[in-house]
């Protein structure tokens, strides 16, 4: 799934537990907001150094990624 369908998915998540297909201006950015609290969290836990250099995959830039589409709403 490619950076802005997910970020599509994850503020829809919240649409649908929070409003109906019915949502307002108000409540769509809440909806973003509430997105963007989810990713700026998986973004902290993710790890940004590999101090043993060894073989670590991170997804950070793909979060980061995520977040600007999330952003742009």
């Amino acid at each position: 799934m490619n950076e802005k369908e997910k970020a599509n998915q994850i503020i829809l998540k919240f649409e649908k537990l929070l409003y109906n297909k019915f949502t307002t201006n108000d409540e769509w950015v809440k909806c973003v907001e509430c997105a963007l609290i989810c990713v700026n969290e998986i973004i902290l836990a993710n790890p940004h150094s590999n101090p043993f250099n060894t073989d670590v995959f991170s997804t950070i830039k793909y979060w980061e990624k995520v977040k600007n589409e999330i952003d742009k709403n």
